[in-house]
């Protein structure tokens, strides 16, 4: 008797799923889409009742009344310069600008509304427009006693324009 050759296969053959595979890839994909839908459904859901607790919310403050309309401590620094005269300011403002044709440029306006005090920081052609528009402003409703408090020839500008600064009482109540 004669023994058949020994035949070793070290590689392995490819493995497929099959239908399992492709039966278990279906249903895991089928439960990651109901649970997609139900979390699109509830995330919806909560943002009705969202809006169904403030509009609830806002008819008790509304019912509420002058409590509810006071404002905060935290707020009333915000409360005040939002409730400035800043219309007519300006107004007043672009108008002494207009007055001296267009040659005046104001680059900030910083109020302190505790101390009823204005700082305008503007920018004119010369020295001597800077002094008329301050001369405008002192004829202004809104202002009293617009100051320099400083200015500055800007040199490194070709047009050597003034930098300025004044500051003035601000009437809040006109």
């Amino acid at each position: 008797m004669s023994a058949q050759p020994l035949r070793l296969d070290f590689q392995s053959r490819p493995r497929y799923g099959g239908n399992r595979g492709a039966i278990v890839l279906l249903i895991g994909t089928a439960i990651a889409v109901a649970a997609g839908i139900q979390f699109h459904a509830l995330s919806m859901k909560r943002e009705g009742l969202e809006l169904k607790l403030e509009a609830l919310e806002s008819a008790r403050n509304l019912k509420l009344g002058s409590v509810a309309a006071l404002p905060s401590e935290e707020s009333v620094p915000v409360v005040n310069v939002l409730g400035a005269p800043w219309e007519i300011l300006l107004q007043e403002l672009e108008a002494a600008s207009h007055d001296e044709a267009g040659d005046v440029a104001v680059l900030g306006v910083e109020p302190d509304r505790e101390k009823s005090r204005i700082r305008i920081v503007a920018e004119a052609r010369n020295l001597h427009t800077a002094l008329a528009y301050i001369e405008r402003l002192q004829k202004s409703r809104s202002l009293r006693f617009p100051i320099l408090d400083s200015h500055e020839i800007r040199t490194e500008d070709r047009d050597q324009p003034v930098r300025f600064q004044l500051s003035a009482d601000w009437k809040t109540t006109i």
